[in-house]
């Protein structure tokens, strides 16, 4: 009987063994499965619904989208909303945000925020470049 209850006591702890490394594989899967999504451009937009106020503080709170405000997402920015406002991009469906500060252009192409602002910039520019032509000549096409 007692060689029953070592067997059972040993295949329990290689029960928990592997249920902890597949625990751990799976989290850091989860990691780096953030960055190998494919980024659709149209999945993301400005943060800013409206001019920042001049008196600034809780008013700020006004012009970017009421998700925001859990810590779990201000904690990206600082919790500080005018930042969110004139430098953030928000993706609503998944709700994330990312803040494009000046110089990202010659940030590390591996960072998905990198990959996220200049992606969004690169979309708009070629938007307006679009929407310019189309009104130069509208009969090209």
């Amino acid at each position: 009987m007692q060689t029953f209850g070592m067997r059972e006591k040993g295949a329990m702890v290689y029960g928990q063994r592997l249920l902890a490394l597949v625990s751990i594989l799976l989290g850091s899967t989860v990691q780096a499965f953030a960055c190998d999504q494919p980024i659709v451009i149209s999945n993301w937009s400005l943060c800013a619904t409206g001019n920042v106020s001049a008196e600034g503080g809780a008013a700020d709170w006004k012009v970017v989208p009421a998700w925001t405000r859990q810590k779990a997402i201000s904690a990206y920015f600082g919790n500080e909303p005018r930042l969110l406002a004139n430098h953030g991009l928000c993706n609503e469906k998944f709700q994330r945000v990312v803040t494009c500060l000046p110089g990202w252009q010659m940030g590390n192409p591996d960072e998905c925020s990198y990959l996220i602002c200049s992606g969004y910039y690169s979309s708009a520019f070629g938007k307006r470049e679009r929407e310019a032509f189309e009104r130069d000549f509208p009969t090209a096409q």
